[in-house]
């Protein structure tokens, strides 16, 4: 034991994980895309989800009423053109004849 008196030995480790930057940049920009998408589906399906009720919209037809007045009077702010269709093709209408007494079901 007289040779290793004081001296110190330094060990050498190899480490098994190094930084490398080309593949941490990209991913981190998989990880940034990744969660883009999945916010962006979070958002859509929830805007979607936004407003819609089970309550159906009805509406009783009353002696002179025509498809055209009652799109003008639920959908003042819309196209009564694109409502009436609409309104024939919930309903299942193939003309725009409605009668009294009549109900018919209205687009949200």
């Amino acid at each position: 034991m007289e040779g290793n008196t004081g001296q110190v030995r330094y060990l050498r480790y190899k480490r098994s994980w190094r930084w490398n930057p080309r593949k941490g940049i990209s991913n981190l920009a998989m990880l940034m895309m990744l969660i883009l998408v999945i916010l962006s589906v979070f958002y859509f399906t929830a805007k979607q989800s936004q407003g819609k009720s089970d309550v159906i919209k009805q509406v009783m037809i009353k002696k002179g009423d025509t498809l055209w007045e009652i799109a003008l009077e639920y959908f003042p702010h819309t196209d009564p053109r694109k409502q009436v269709v609409k309104i024939k093709e919930i309903n299942g209408l193939q003309d725009p004849t409605i009668y009294p007494g009549q109900r018919l079901r209205l687009p949200d």
